[in-house]
């Protein structure tokens, strides 16, 4: 949380002020490392250094079409500012492909750079384990079994195209769709809306079986696959699949609420480990 709850107005006055402190020190830091020719930051420079070689790849296509970075060229300095930040004050996490779309809907939507910083940090910090292989997989093998479970010709077409893997549904759970959304507002509407309701840990099948640490994104996923099942079982090769979830654009919110559906289907028969 960037406030408590019960936090009065001179209290979010206080925390303004810690965070910008803050922020600014974690800034400072790399900035006078880049700067710096001596020994010792000789390896914390190397690292940097590799940090923004991938950044900047990646900051001048993010979200191009807004007129937010496209008419104001510094809040793209901004975006890459943070994300460095970010990377450097956690080398734990590194930076992963991505993490600039999730940030810039922080920025933009906040317009706060303070907030939009210590919101995305909050926010990564919660969800960091989705950001490594395994974690990532946990959640591709969850929606795997309950495609299983809800319908299996979609699933059985997934496996003949060696597709069970479900590791071409990866971009939507790690961005939340933002890619596959038709418009900027939609793809907030969806982030936001996916991160409202807290994961559960497990849940029991109408197959019997059990799949692990379950969330809305999930569900998510399955809807859009069983909104397009026609399409998937006419796919020839894995060539057609990669083709039409490249072409995949999400127009309004009504996918959204046949996931919720799902999810509320099933929440009686969430149980904790």
């Amino acid at each position: 949380e960037y406030y408590d709850m019960d936090s009065t107005r001179e209290d979010r006055l206080y925390v303004d002020r810690i965070k910008q402190s803050q922020l600014h020190d974690q800034i400072l830091r790399w900035k006078s490392i880049l700067k710096s020719d001596l020994r010792k930051d000789a390896d914390e420079r190397k690292r940097l250094e590799k940090l923004l070689y991938l950044i900047n790849k990646d900051v001048p296509r993010t979200d191009r079409e807004l007129s937010f970075y496209r008419d104001h060229p510094e809040n793209s300095e901004i975006l890459k500012e943070l994300l460095v930040t970010f990377c450097f004050s956690n080398p734990g996490m590194g930076y992963v492909q991505g993490m600039n779309d999730l940030l810039s809907m922080f920025i933009v939507t906040i317009e706060d750079k303070v907030a939009a910083y210590w919101c995305y940090h909050g926010y990564i910090t919660r969800n960091q384990v989705f950001f490594n292989t395994q974690g990532l997989i946990t959640k591709l093998n969850g929606v795997a079994e309950l495609v299983s479970s809800l319908d299996r010709p979609i699933y059985n077409k997934l496996v003949t195209l060696e597709c069970g893997d479900m590791l071409f549904c990866q971009r939507w759970l790690l961005l939340g769709f933002k890619r596959e959304s038709k418009t900027f507002d939609i793809a907030v509407k969806i982030f936001t809306m996916l991160n409202c309701i807290k994961p559960t840990h497990y849940i029991t099948l109408e197959d019997g079986g059990r799949c692990g640490l379950l969330s809305l994104d999930m569900f998510l996923t399955v809807s859009v696959l069983l909104s397009h099942k026609n399409k998937i079982l006419s796919c020839r090769d894995q060539a057609d699949l990669y083709m039409w979830v490249g072409q995949l654009k999400i127009a309004d919110m009504t996918i959204l609420n046949l996931a919720k559906k799902l999810y509320d289907k099933y929440s009686d028969s969430f149980t904790d480990s």
